[in-house]
């Protein structure tokens, strides 16, 4: 029995591998455009090489009296199956500037949808064999040959950095309103710096500032360096915005002590804050531009507070800070 079902298994074995190798593949002349035909012959040759080093394929070249359309499906499909090919490649290559765009097809005879397409990019002639190689070995696989990371096939096309987007930005002043809700309702004024990117779709911030520069208690200095993201409204000249950031905020408080009043001690203290809000940018298509803003701010730390008690004395608390900060600003 087990005789047997050895003998069926080699059999199986030599069967599949007797079909799948002698597969027959017509190889259509390739298209070129804007290129040397001598460099669309030399290609073919390439193809032809590599699939049979490859040994997956039986590859059937055209002949010259083959009645075939260069780049026209029914006439490449019709011959293809005189030469009793299941299968036919179509390739084109087409210039544009100074790199060709590749593009390679395998189609199943009567089947007017490729089962194997890709497409590379040629910096000049001697990407040409990496790019038929990498397609010689992935034709006809799950595989495509741009996603074939052998390093002895890369091309120069793959060597070149890719160009990014250019970004415009604003670096200017802004004046603050910052309005606390909570522990206290407080009023402050501020200054800061910041820095606006504009990459059409979206706007990168950058912003330092600082609020409160007396020594008034209860009322804390603010340090805040922020950074935030928003989505605009648009491409206009005027452009509303919305969007949110973190900021590592720095508060320090001064408790002057009534009996000793040549002392004064510092109390700091860090950590983040979260906002949210929006603005609008006025006059974005200008090398001068106004931001105006409007925030919610939130703190995800206590700050300490010096309050006055009913004996005419003051003490320390710690207490969380929220409220709304306003701002305008001008960039360049």
């Amino acid at each position: 029995m087990m005789n047997r079902l050895k003998i069926l298994f080699i059999v199986a074995l030599a069967f599949t591998a007797l079909t799948y190798a002698t597969e027959r593949v017509y190889l259509a002349p390739f298209s070129t455009v804007g290129i040397d035909k001598d460099l669309g012959i030399t290609t073919e040759k390439l193809m032809h090489a590599y699939i049979d080093e490859n040994g997956r394929y039986v590859l059937v070249n055209y002949a010259e009296d083959d009645s075939v359309k260069v780049g026209d499906y029914e006439s490449i499909n019709k011959v293809a199956i005189q030469k009793n090919c299941s299968k036919f490649i179509m390739a084109e290559f087409t210039r544009l500037g100074q790199s060709v765009v590749t593009s390679f097809k395998l189609y199943d005879v009567n089947n007017e949808k490729p089962v194997w397409s890709d497409r590379l990019k040629a910096a000049n002639p001697d990407d040409f064999d990496p790019i038929i190689e990498r397609v010689a070995r992935n034709i006809g696989s799950k595989r495509l040959a741009t996603d074939d990371d052998d390093i002895y096939t890369v091309t120069e096309q793959e060597t070149i950095k890719p160009r990014k987007k250019g970004i415009s930005g604003y670096f200017g002043l802004n004046i603050i309103g910052d309005l606390e809700l909570t522990p206290n309702t407080n009023m402050l004024a501020g200054i800061g710096l910041f820095a606006l990117f504009d990459a059409k779709k979206i706007f990168f911030g950058l912003d330092f500032t600082l609020t409160n520069m007396g020594d008034e208690l209860n009322k804390p200095t603010f340090y805040d360096f922020s950074l935030s993201v928003y989505y605009p409204f648009g491409s206009s000249n005027n452009t509303p915005f919305v969007g949110g950031g973190l900021s590592y905020s720095w508060h320090i408080t001064f408790d002057d002590n009534d009996e000793l009043p040549y002392t004064a001690e510092e109390l700091s203290t860090n950590g983040l804050t979260g906002f949210v809000g929006g603005g609008i940018l006025l006059n974005r298509a200008s090398s001068v531009a106004f931001l105006l803003q409007a925030k919610y701010f939130i703190d995800f730390f206590n700050t300490p507070y010096v309050e006055e008690t009913s004996s005419k004395k003051y003490k320390k608390t710690n207490k969380h800070i929220q409220g709304l900060k306003f701002s305008i600003g001008i960039g360049f």
